[in-house]
């Protein structure tokens, strides 16, 4: 069954909303022209901006994400998350499976595999927890840490506070999902007005920016899997075509629903990811990461809260923490709009607590386990050769994967895997695009237009083209920053909301 959007009861409106579509259309439309005119401005600009984030705001990304994490932990532990999101008599429309596998999809995607053996080398060849000469194993630990934190649940408290907030508003009041609504509870009657368009076109455009962030970075790592494969070149270009691929697929993906569509993707990548992780397991240093896998976990447990809190306070370690954690929550503060619009639309009957719980620690055991045992591989292939991965990774971040399932020892493996993540790639991209454009057009209130979810496919792949050609890699961490100061701004308030809707029940109708 396709999820339906929930019908407006007459109490809130949204005006303006063809305004809104046009001044986001225009705006995304006007940067790309602008980048495409004056490529060279456009990345002085745009490096600027990321400078001057990274330097002044880098405390309030770190605390505020923090604040977020503590306040999702408290909101599950309150004895009114045993209440339903929606009315007490409403019960999930998707299996706690389907439910998962468009969770897992749409929250993690690609930059697993991505970063999974890239961000534990790097940080393996040097951080700031780790002394100068600890041992390898030492460093190798702290290594996957650093990454685990990253990837765990301060990044998933955002999706959770913000889906938290939108769908409460939603199935309990009976209005559209979007982030105006959500605010109804602070904003009160300005909700409906012109701060509520524009918490709903930052939404927007952290979703843009959040999504193409991804798939420009995936998509390198979907050149050097398929390049040695079908004789594709290694560059730039064969990554725009590869882009343009993808939101052509990912369009006819969203104009199938929900059910038939991203529901079925996302089952096909859970599986996929399945059987790549345990191929990994048997056919690399299995006995290592048997016991890595423990360890890991106890030292993220350790040390997940003083990292989170940790505020670097020399050059060096400004410059690390800017590279790394600033640009973390930034790409998770660009990717809320997105994932958690998705997840709320996706939870309608769950109850509060299972919400928290599922969206907190589910998706956080899973990155502790794939990065574990992806990190660890790499890790182990350096520490028995040096440069067997690291080469690779500081040629192109998109390269370790690729190094690391070609030094497996069995031969004829690289012939089965790098299909199988060729595949998992292409799915988990287009997975991406589909849902992203969904929740875009949901944003907007267009989501009945087949026409515009084509038109938001396409602007996706044109934003995420053109930051590419700005300045690769760089640019597109930089959008994500940019866009993720604004987001602190809102999250606050949708925290906010969220409190008032657990805790004070607060699901009257706005006026």
């Amino acid at each position: 069954m396709v999820l339906a959007m929930p019908v407006s009861n007459g109490v809130t409106t949204y005006p303006a909303k063809h305004t809104l579509s046009a001044v986001a259309i225009l705006s995304l439309v006007a940067f790309c022209i602008f980048a495409a005119l004056d490529l060279d401005t456009a990345k002085v600009v745009t490096m600027g901006a990321r400078d001057v984030v990274t330097g002044t705001f880098d405390w309030l990304f770190i605390y505020a994400v923090s604040g977020i994490l503590f306040l999702s932990l408290l909101l599950a532990l309150h004895p009114a998350a045993s209440a339903r999101i929606g009315h007490a008599h409403t019960r999930p429309d998707f299996s706690r499976w389907s439910w998962f596998a468009m969770l897992f999809s749409a929250g993690l995607a690609s930059g697993l595999v991505y970063w999974g053996t890239a961000e534990p080398i790097m940080h393996f060849g040097g951080n700031p927890f780790v002394a100068a000469r600890a041992s390898g194993e030492q460093a190798a630990a702290t290594a996957v840490t650093i990454t685990v934190f990253h990837w765990g649940m301060h990044g998933w408290a955002l999706y959770c506070v913000a889906g938290l907030a939108i769908a409460l508003s939603a199935y309990r009041r009976d209005v559209p999902l979007s982030f105006s609504a959500a605010l109804a509870p602070v904003l009160g009657a300005r909700a409906n007005g012109v701060l509520g368009r524009v918490a709903d076109l930052i939404a927007l455009y952290g979703t843009v920016f959040g999504v193409a962030t991804s798939i420009g970075l995936a998509v390198g790592s979907m050149n050097a899997v398929i390049a040695p494969l079908v004789g594709v070149p290694f560059n730039r270009t064969a990554q725009l075509m590869m882009v343009v691929v993808i939101s052509l697929l990912g369009v006819l993906s969203v104009l199938s629903g929900v059910a038939n569509g991203i529901r079925r993707l996302s089952e096909l990548n859970v599986w996929l990811s399945l059987g790549l992780l345990l191929v990994i397991v048997i056919a690399g240093p299995t006995a290592w990461l048997v016991a890595a896998l423990p360890a890991n976990l106890s030292d993220y447990v350790r040390h997940v809260v003083p990292m989170g809190l940790w505020l670097a306070d020399d050059p060096q370690g400004h410059t690390w923490q800017s590279d790394w954690t600033v640009f973390y929550w930034g790409w998770w503060l660009a990717w809320t709009p997105f994932v958690a619009m998705f997840i709320a639309r996706i939870s309608k009957g769950r109850t509060i607590r299972e919400f928290i719980l599922g969206v907190l620690f589910v998706p956080a055991l899973v990155v502790l386990v794939w990065m574990s045992v992806f990190g660890d591989t790499a890790i182990h292939q350096e520490l028995m050769a040096t440069g067997a991965v690291s080469e690779a990774v500081a040629r192109d971040y998109s390269l370790g994967l690729v190094a690391t399932i070609n030094n497996l020892p069995e031969p004829g493996l690289q012939g089965v895997l790098m299909p199988l993540v060729a595949v998992l790639l292409f799915t988990w991209l287009i997975t991406s695009l589909d849902s992203a454009t969904l929740v875009i057009c949901h944003i907007l209130h267009v989501d009945h237009l087949r026409s515009m979810k084509v038109l938001w496919g396409f602007i996706l792949g044109g934003v995420t083209c053109t930051l590419m050609l700005i300045g690769g890699i760089q640019a597109l961490q930089a959008a994500s920053i940019i866009i993720g100061l604004p987001m602190v701004l809102l999250m606050g308030l949708l925290a906010v909301s969220a409190i008032r809707l657990v805790v004070m029940r607060d699901d009257a109708p706005t006026t």
